[in-house]
């Protein structure tokens, strides 16, 4: 079974419940899986993986928030046990402990 579309449906949904504005984002042939809006504008770009387990994955998915001229926050949303929170500016989050906390971006 293939999770990332998986993960990224539930992250959608419960980003979407919260009332974010979501739309997928394009960095020239790169894409970044969210953009999520608040009523703030406020930008947050979003990568969602089940793990990065090897170096093809985890290049695959930090390469487009190195893409990403400004300076709005960027998460990887992960089912991975999250030991380095922030690589590069970019948090790593626990996407199950992330829901079952209730938390925002």
């Amino acid at each position: 079974m293939n999770y990332g579309p998986l993960l990224e449906n539930v992250l959608y949904n419960y980003l979407f419940s919260k009332d974010y504005k979501l739309s997928v984002g394009k960095i020239g042939k790169l894409e970044c899986d969210f953009i999520a809006r608040k009523e703030n504008n406020k930008c947050f770009y979003i990568q969602v993986s089940k793990n990065i387990d090897n170096k093809d994955t985890e290049e695959r998915e930090y390469k487009p928030f190195y893409e990403i001229r400004d300076m709005y926050p960027r998460y990887l949303f992960l089912m991975d046990f999250v030991i380095n929170d922030n690589v590069d500016g970019i948090n790593n989050v626990n996407i199950v402990d992330f829901i079952i906390n209730n938390r925002d971006l």
